[in-house]
Protein backbone atom coordinates (compact mmCIF):
# COMPACT_ATOMS: atom_id res chain seq x y z
CA UNK A 1 0.00 0.00 0.00
CA UNK A 2 1.50 3.28 -1.05
CA UNK A 3 -0.77 6.71 -0.20
CA UNK A 4 -0.14 10.13 -1.10
CA UNK A 5 -1.28 13.47 0.62
CA UNK A 6 -1.59 17.06 -0.40
CA UNK A 7 -3.04 19.99 0.59
CA UNK A 8 -2.08 23.38 2.07
CA UNK A 9 -1.74 27.31 1.66
CA UNK A 10 -1.86 26.83 5.70
CA UNK A 11 -1.42 24.45 8.29
CA UNK A 12 -5.78 24.48 8.73
CA UNK A 13 -5.38 21.79 5.43
CA UNK A 14 -1.98 20.30 6.74
CA UNK A 15 -2.57 19.21 9.96
CA UNK A 16 -6.07 17.19 9.08
CA UNK A 17 -4.08 15.47 6.33
CA UNK A 18 -2.09 14.12 8.94
CA UNK A 19 -4.45 13.34 11.09
CA UNK A 20 -5.74 10.67 8.54
CA UNK A 21 -2.04 9.93 7.92
CA UNK A 22 -1.95 8.81 11.94
CA UNK A 23 -5.18 7.23 11.12
CA UNK A 24 -3.91 4.64 8.84
CA UNK A 25 -0.74 4.20 10.70
CA UNK A 26 -2.67 2.92 13.70
CA UNK A 27 -4.33 0.76 11.37
CA UNK A 28 -1.30 -0.81 9.29
CA UNK A 29 1.80 -0.12 11.08
CA UNK A 30 4.40 1.75 9.09
CA UNK A 31 3.43 1.86 5.23
CA UNK A 32 5.10 3.97 2.03
CA UNK A 33 3.91 7.52 1.72
CA UNK A 34 4.34 10.91 1.24
CA UNK A 35 3.37 14.36 1.30
CA UNK A 36 3.00 17.09 -1.90
CA UNK A 37 2.80 20.53 -0.41
CA UNK A 38 3.82 24.10 -0.92
CA UNK A 39 7.29 25.30 -0.27
CA UNK A 40 5.88 26.92 3.58
CA UNK A 41 8.88 25.67 5.99
CA UNK A 42 5.75 25.51 8.40
CA UNK A 43 4.25 22.86 6.24
CA UNK A 44 7.18 20.78 5.79
CA UNK A 45 8.17 20.77 9.18
CA UNK A 46 4.98 19.67 10.47
CA UNK A 47 4.71 16.95 8.08
CA UNK A 48 8.44 15.35 8.14
CA UNK A 49 7.65 15.59 12.41
CA UNK A 50 5.04 12.91 11.94
CA UNK A 51 7.33 10.71 9.67
CA UNK A 52 5.81 11.68 6.61
CA UNK A 53 8.69 12.03 3.44
CA UNK A 54 7.77 15.64 1.94
CA UNK A 55 7.76 16.95 -1.31
CA UNK A 56 8.06 21.13 -2.36
CA UNK A 57 6.19 22.45 -5.38
CA UNK A 58 5.44 25.81 -6.57
CA UNK A 59 2.04 27.18 -6.00
CA UNK A 60 -0.44 30.05 -6.99
CA UNK A 61 -3.14 31.16 -5.07
CA UNK A 62 -6.78 30.98 -7.04
CA UNK A 63 -8.27 34.23 -6.70
CA UNK A 64 -11.80 35.68 -7.13
CA UNK A 65 -10.76 39.10 -7.48
CA UNK A 66 -8.42 41.01 -9.90
CA UNK A 67 -5.25 40.86 -9.04
CA UNK A 68 -1.64 41.48 -11.11
CA UNK A 69 -0.36 37.93 -9.11
CA UNK A 70 -3.54 35.82 -10.83
CA UNK A 71 -0.84 36.52 -13.98
CA UNK A 72 2.33 35.61 -12.49
CA UNK A 73 0.82 32.92 -10.50
CA UNK A 74 -0.43 31.21 -13.73
CA UNK A 75 3.46 30.30 -13.92
CA UNK A 76 3.85 28.78 -10.90
CA UNK A 77 0.70 26.33 -11.03
CA UNK A 78 1.52 25.14 -14.14
CA UNK A 79 5.33 25.06 -12.68
CA UNK A 80 3.77 23.30 -9.62
CA UNK A 81 1.41 20.48 -11.77
CA UNK A 82 4.84 19.81 -13.80
CA UNK A 83 6.90 18.80 -10.27
CA UNK A 84 3.93 17.37 -9.04
CA UNK A 85 3.68 14.64 -12.46
CA UNK A 86 7.20 14.19 -12.00
CA UNK A 87 6.86 13.19 -8.40
CA UNK A 88 3.91 10.89 -8.93
CA UNK A 89 5.21 9.14 -12.14
CA UNK A 90 8.07 8.45 -9.99
CA UNK A 91 6.67 7.20 -6.83
CA UNK A 92 3.57 6.08 -8.31
CA UNK A 93 0.93 5.76 -5.35
CA UNK A 94 -2.04 3.53 -5.09
CA UNK A 95 -4.43 6.97 -4.73
CA UNK A 96 -4.16 10.36 -3.79
CA UNK A 97 -5.87 12.10 -0.39
CA UNK A 98 -6.54 15.70 -1.17
CA UNK A 99 -7.22 18.04 1.92
CA UNK A 100 -7.66 20.80 -0.68
CA UNK A 101 -6.42 24.11 -0.57
CA UNK A 102 -4.51 26.07 -3.58
CA UNK A 103 -1.72 23.60 -3.45
CA UNK A 104 -3.73 20.92 -4.22
CA UNK A 105 -5.22 22.12 -7.70
CA UNK A 106 -1.75 21.15 -9.83
CA UNK A 107 -1.26 17.65 -7.98
CA UNK A 108 -4.64 16.12 -8.41
CA UNK A 109 -4.74 17.03 -11.79
CA UNK A 110 -1.49 15.64 -12.48
CA UNK A 111 -2.73 12.79 -10.29
CA UNK A 112 -6.09 12.20 -12.61
CA UNK A 113 -3.37 12.34 -15.92
CA UNK A 114 -1.59 9.44 -14.13
CA UNK A 115 -4.69 7.55 -13.68
CA UNK A 116 -4.12 7.58 -10.38
CA UNK A 117 -6.76 7.26 -8.20
CA UNK A 118 -8.36 10.16 -5.92
CA UNK A 119 -9.79 10.88 -2.70
CA UNK A 120 -10.57 14.51 -1.85
CA UNK A 121 -12.18 16.23 1.67
CA UNK A 122 -13.78 19.54 2.13
CA UNK A 123 -14.34 20.82 5.18
CA UNK A 124 -16.24 23.63 4.98
CA UNK A 125 -20.02 24.11 4.53
CA UNK A 126 -20.03 24.82 0.94
CA UNK A 127 -16.89 23.83 -1.32
CA UNK A 128 -13.82 25.65 -2.26
CA UNK A 129 -12.75 26.41 -5.09
CA UNK A 130 -9.99 24.42 -5.32
CA UNK A 131 -12.01 21.53 -4.32
CA UNK A 132 -15.49 22.14 -7.07
CA UNK A 133 -12.29 21.61 -9.68
CA UNK A 134 -10.73 18.51 -7.72
CA UNK A 135 -13.85 17.36 -7.44
CA UNK A 136 -13.96 16.45 -11.33
CA UNK A 137 -11.03 14.03 -11.43
CA UNK A 138 -12.52 12.65 -7.95
CA UNK A 139 -13.39 8.93 -6.72
CA UNK A 140 -14.60 10.11 -3.63
CA UNK A 141 -15.22 13.27 -2.29
CA UNK A 142 -15.60 13.33 1.40
CA UNK A 143 -17.91 16.32 3.68
CA UNK A 144 -16.73 17.93 6.77
CA UNK A 145 -20.43 18.78 7.42
CA UNK A 146 -23.85 17.07 7.03
CA UNK A 147 -25.98 17.87 4.53
CA UNK A 148 -24.05 20.76 3.14
CA UNK A 149 -24.06 19.28 -0.46
CA UNK A 150 -26.06 17.64 -2.72
CA UNK A 151 -25.28 13.74 -2.21
CA UNK A 152 -24.14 11.07 -5.03
CA UNK A 153 -22.94 7.97 -5.15
CA UNK A 154 -19.01 9.65 -4.62
CA UNK A 155 -20.31 12.04 -1.97
CA UNK A 156 -19.84 10.70 1.43
CA UNK A 157 -20.39 12.61 4.72
CA UNK A 158 -16.75 11.92 6.81
CA UNK A 159 -17.13 14.98 9.32
CA UNK A 160 -13.81 16.98 9.92
CA UNK A 161 -10.49 15.39 10.93
CA UNK A 162 -9.56 16.22 14.47
CA UNK A 163 -6.48 16.13 16.29
CA UNK A 164 -5.79 12.73 18.59
CA UNK A 165 -4.73 14.81 21.18
CA UNK A 166 -8.55 16.85 21.24
CA UNK A 167 -10.00 13.59 21.00
CA UNK A 168 -8.84 12.07 23.85
CA UNK A 169 -9.69 15.05 26.13
CA UNK A 170 -12.84 14.83 25.44
CA UNK A 171 -13.14 11.93 27.47
CA UNK A 172 -11.12 12.84 30.28
CA UNK A 173 -12.81 14.15 33.41
CA UNK A 174 -11.35 17.48 33.41
CA UNK A 175 -13.64 20.29 35.39
CA UNK A 176 -14.54 23.59 33.30
CA UNK A 177 -13.61 26.44 34.99
CA UNK A 178 -16.24 29.04 35.60
CA UNK A 179 -14.45 32.17 34.97
CA UNK A 180 -12.17 31.19 31.95
CA UNK A 181 -12.41 32.72 28.51
CA UNK A 182 -9.99 31.68 25.59
CA UNK A 183 -9.74 33.63 23.11
CA UNK A 184 -8.30 32.50 19.18
CA UNK A 185 -7.08 34.62 16.25
CA UNK A 186 -5.76 31.70 14.54
CA UNK A 187 -1.79 31.28 14.69
CA UNK A 188 -1.42 34.95 13.10
CA UNK A 189 -4.02 36.47 15.17
CA UNK A 190 -6.70 38.51 14.08
CA UNK A 191 -6.92 42.51 13.90
CA UNK A 192 -11.03 42.49 14.55
CA UNK A 193 -10.72 40.02 17.63
CA UNK A 194 -7.86 41.46 19.22
CA UNK A 195 -9.74 45.13 19.03
CA UNK A 196 -12.83 43.84 20.53
CA UNK A 197 -10.94 42.41 23.37
CA UNK A 198 -8.60 45.09 23.83
CA UNK A 199 -11.63 47.72 24.10
CA UNK A 200 -13.87 45.39 26.22
CA UNK A 201 -10.93 45.02 28.52
CA UNK A 202 -12.10 47.15 31.35
CA UNK A 203 -15.34 45.06 31.37
CA UNK A 204 -13.59 41.42 31.07
CA UNK A 205 -10.73 41.22 33.46
CA UNK A 206 -12.97 42.67 36.48
CA UNK A 207 -15.20 39.63 36.57
CA UNK A 208 -13.59 36.70 34.29
CA UNK A 209 -10.10 35.41 33.21
CA UNK A 210 -9.24 35.70 29.88
CA UNK A 211 -6.26 33.95 27.83
CA UNK A 212 -5.57 35.53 24.45
CA UNK A 213 -3.85 34.35 21.34
CA UNK A 214 -3.03 38.00 19.81
CA UNK A 215 -0.90 36.43 17.04
CA UNK A 216 2.08 38.62 15.55
CA UNK A 217 0.17 41.87 15.50
CA UNK A 218 -0.71 41.78 19.21
CA UNK A 219 -0.21 44.81 21.16
CA UNK A 220 1.75 43.26 24.52
CA UNK A 221 1.94 46.68 26.04
CA UNK A 222 -1.51 46.25 27.48
CA UNK A 223 -1.51 44.52 30.63
CA UNK A 224 -4.13 43.85 33.42
CA UNK A 225 -5.02 41.55 36.24
CA UNK A 226 -6.60 38.69 34.80
CA UNK A 227 -5.41 39.07 31.12
CA UNK A 228 -2.85 36.69 30.23
CA UNK A 229 -2.16 37.78 26.24
CA UNK A 230 0.17 35.93 24.21
CA UNK A 231 1.49 35.05 20.68
CA UNK A 232 0.61 31.99 19.97
CA UNK A 233 -0.48 29.03 22.07
CA UNK A 234 1.22 25.84 21.64
CA UNK A 235 0.70 22.38 23.14
CA UNK A 236 -1.67 23.97 25.89
CA UNK A 237 -4.52 24.54 23.62
CA UNK A 238 -5.85 21.57 23.80
CA UNK A 239 -6.68 21.43 27.59
CA UNK A 240 -7.45 25.55 27.67
CA UNK A 241 -10.44 24.93 24.88
CA UNK A 242 -11.25 21.98 27.42
CA UNK A 243 -11.19 23.79 30.48
CA UNK A 244 -13.06 27.16 28.99
CA UNK A 245 -15.88 28.05 29.99
CA UNK A 246 -16.16 30.05 26.79
CA UNK A 247 -14.24 30.10 23.42
CA UNK A 248 -14.33 33.26 21.09
CA UNK A 249 -13.15 32.19 17.68
CA UNK A 250 -12.97 32.64 14.48
CA UNK A 251 -14.99 29.69 12.12
CA UNK A 252 -13.04 28.06 10.38
CA UNK A 253 -13.99 24.32 10.06
CA UNK A 254 -11.62 22.62 11.55
CA UNK A 255 -11.81 24.62 15.12
CA UNK A 256 -15.79 24.39 14.73
CA UNK A 257 -15.40 20.54 14.69
CA UNK A 258 -12.97 20.57 18.16
CA UNK A 259 -15.16 22.85 19.74
CA UNK A 260 -18.19 20.17 18.95
CA UNK A 261 -16.24 16.94 20.38
CA UNK A 262 -15.34 19.34 23.32
CA UNK A 263 -18.90 20.59 24.19
CA UNK A 264 -18.07 24.16 24.12
CA UNK A 265 -20.03 27.34 24.52
CA UNK A 266 -18.66 29.61 21.64
CA UNK A 267 -19.20 33.24 20.52
CA UNK A 268 -18.16 32.99 16.13
CA UNK A 269 -16.79 36.34 14.80
CA UNK A 270 -16.26 34.72 11.51
CA UNK A 271 -14.07 36.50 8.71
CA UNK A 272 -16.07 38.63 6.56
CA UNK A 273 -17.07 38.00 3.21
CA UNK A 274 -15.03 40.85 1.90
CA UNK A 275 -11.84 38.75 3.66
CA UNK A 276 -12.82 35.54 2.19
CA UNK A 277 -15.18 33.36 0.70
CA UNK A 278 -17.94 34.07 2.58
CA UNK A 279 -16.91 29.96 4.02
CA UNK A 280 -16.59 31.44 7.66
CA UNK A 281 -20.02 33.19 7.53
CA UNK A 282 -21.87 29.52 6.08
CA UNK A 283 -20.04 27.79 8.81
CA UNK A 284 -21.05 29.64 11.41
CA UNK A 285 -24.65 30.17 10.39
CA UNK A 286 -25.04 26.32 10.47
CA UNK A 287 -24.09 26.11 13.88
CA UNK A 288 -26.19 29.10 15.53
CA UNK A 289 -29.34 27.81 13.46
CA UNK A 290 -28.61 24.29 15.24
CA UNK A 291 -28.43 26.23 18.66
CA UNK A 292 -24.38 25.10 19.00
CA UNK A 293 -23.11 28.21 18.70
CA UNK A 294 -23.90 32.11 18.92
CA UNK A 295 -22.62 34.15 16.71
CA UNK A 296 -21.35 38.18 16.79
CA UNK A 297 -23.13 39.81 14.48
CA UNK A 298 -22.21 43.58 15.75
CA UNK A 299 -18.83 44.22 17.60
CA UNK A 300 -21.41 46.82 20.18
CA UNK A 301 -23.21 43.89 21.48
CA UNK A 302 -19.98 42.10 22.39
CA UNK A 303 -19.57 42.66 25.80
CA UNK A 304 -23.22 41.78 26.20
CA UNK A 305 -22.93 38.45 24.55
CA UNK A 306 -20.03 37.49 26.41
CA UNK A 307 -21.74 38.07 29.58
CA UNK A 308 -25.09 36.56 28.63
CA UNK A 309 -22.84 33.21 27.50
CA UNK A 310 -20.72 33.23 31.08
CA UNK A 311 -23.22 33.81 32.92
CA UNK A 312 -26.18 32.60 31.78
CA UNK A 313 -26.62 28.18 31.65
CA UNK A 314 -27.06 27.84 28.24
CA UNK A 315 -27.60 24.21 26.17
CA UNK A 316 -25.28 25.37 23.54
CA UNK A 317 -22.27 23.14 24.56
CA UNK A 318 -24.78 20.61 24.50
CA UNK A 319 -26.06 21.07 20.96
CA UNK A 320 -22.39 21.36 19.87
CA UNK A 321 -21.55 18.10 21.61
CA UNK A 322 -24.55 17.12 19.50
CA UNK A 323 -23.14 17.73 15.79
CA UNK A 324 -19.97 16.06 16.76
CA UNK A 325 -17.83 13.55 14.35
CA UNK A 326 -15.35 11.62 16.55
CA UNK A 327 -14.41 9.25 14.07
CA UNK A 328 -13.75 11.26 11.11
CA UNK A 329 -10.16 10.14 10.53
CA UNK A 330 -11.26 6.80 10.65
CA UNK A 331 -13.79 7.27 8.27
CA UNK A 332 -11.99 8.90 5.47
CA UNK A 333 -9.25 6.48 6.22
CA UNK A 334 -11.77 3.79 5.47
CA UNK A 335 -12.87 5.64 2.07
CA UNK A 336 -9.45 5.51 1.29
CA UNK A 337 -9.17 1.64 1.69
CA UNK A 338 -12.40 1.03 -0.09
CA UNK A 339 -10.51 2.91 -2.96
CA UNK A 340 -7.63 1.37 -3.03
CA UNK A 341 -9.49 -2.40 -2.82
CA UNK A 342 -11.87 -1.19 -5.22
Amino acid sequence: MKIAFTGGGTLGHVIPAVSVYDELVSRHGSFDSFYIGSKKKSEAEYVESHGLRFYPVSTGKLRRYFSFENFTDIFRVCAGFFQALGILRRERPDVLFSKGGFVSVPVCLAASILRIKLVIHESDCSMGLANRINSHFADKVCLGFESCASEGKKVIYTGNPVRHEIVSLAHEDIPVSPDLILVLGGSMGAAEINRLVYENLDGLCPKWHVVHQAGKSGDFSIKRENYDQREFIGNELPLLMKKARLVITRSGANTLSELCILAKTSLLIPLRSSQSRGDQIENAAWLEERGAAAVLKDGKDFLEKVSVLMDDDTDIGENAYKLRCEDSSGRIASVIEGVIND
